[in-house]
């Protein structure tokens, strides 16, 4: 996986494509240069912070994002018995 990166970087470089510029990150929060998309040149947005389809660059390659737990509601027949 790393020499992939580093075959993207070479290429890029080749073909005239520069580095974003360098700014300030503030500590414990993402950034653009964190994020899958961005390591393996397929984001072609140039924001400032992340955009809504970040997802953190891992060994583990692209990782799904982690879906909110279900909640079983009662059925209004089953509320209004419980209330009587």
């Amino acid at each position: 996986m790393i020499q992939v990166e580093h075959q993207a970087t070479q290429m890029a470089e080749a073909i005239g494509l520069a580095k974003r510029r360098a700014t300030k990150r503030r500590n414990g929060l993402p950034s653009c240069e964190d994020c899958f998309f961005h390591c393996q040149m397929l984001c072609a947005l140039d924001l400032d912070e992340p955009c809504s389809t970040f997802r953190p660059n891992s060994a583990d390659g692209l990782v799904p994002p982690r879906q909110p737990a279900l909640l079983l509601r009662q059925s209004p027949e089953e509320a209004a018995a419980g209330r009587a």
